[in-house]
């Protein structure tokens, strides 16, 4: 089958239960031995085929008992209710890698259950280092972090100049991080958090 082209130009979250920066990011091992957190981004503005994905809205509570390399993942998706039926299909395509693409053609063969796409009313209240996301039982407050000295808030970045999510993340942590996935909560409030602009395409 012939993949369909799509593209995406959107805002990036995640926040997990890695220690800051998430090691993840530079040597594929997590903090704890093993991955959980929440992931999501925005479309501002993006196409798979002649489907428009300008506005939609995806969250993923994902977890992975090692590294996520070593595969055996799970992971909940959620869909923002506004979307419609034909950007439904297409996101569900993109995200399960059956049209290439980074970063998802990377992230959906380590995934071995997949529950959803749930279709619900999603948070995604966009302010940088200070983005709110939830939906259902997940709820995550990113904040940025402060200055140990003054108590200013001060900005860290990561660059990653060939990431395959992104390549220039604010790094910051979450004054909340709570989810459930497959019957298991988490908390990992005060843990890894980033922020970033994203461009994706399987072109």
């Amino acid at each position: 089958m012939t993949a369909t082209p799509w593209n995406i130009s959107g805002t990036w979250v995640e926040a997990c239960n890695c220690d800051y920066g998430c090691p993840c990011n530079f040597n594929g091992f997590p903090t704890r031995g093993n991955c959980e957190g929440v992931v999501g981004f925005r479309v501002h503005s993006g196409r798979h085929g002649e489907t428009s994905l300008d506005g939609v809205t995806v969250l993923v509570a994902a977890y992975w008992p090692k590294a996520i390399h070593d595969g055996n993942g799970k992971a909940r998706i959620f869909i923002d209710e506004s979307a419609a039926q034909p950007q439904v299909d297409s996101i569900v395509r993109i995200l399960t890698g059956q049209d290439g693409g980074m970063p998802w053609e990377i992230l959906a063969p380590t995934l071995t259950e997949l529950d959803g796409p749930h279709m619900a009313p999603i948070t995604f209240d966009e302010k940088g280092e200070k983005t709110r996301f939830a939906v259902a039982d997940i709820d995550v407050q990113l904040t940025p972090f402060t200055n140990p000295v003054t108590g200013e808030e001060h900005e860290v970045r990561t660059v990653l100049p060939t990431g395959f999510i992104f390549r220039d993340g604010a790094a910051c942590t979450s004054t909340r991080n709570t989810f459930t996935i497959g019957g298991q909560k988490f908390d990992w409030t005060g843990k890894n958090a980033y922020v970033a602009k994203v461009e994706w395409s399987n072109a």
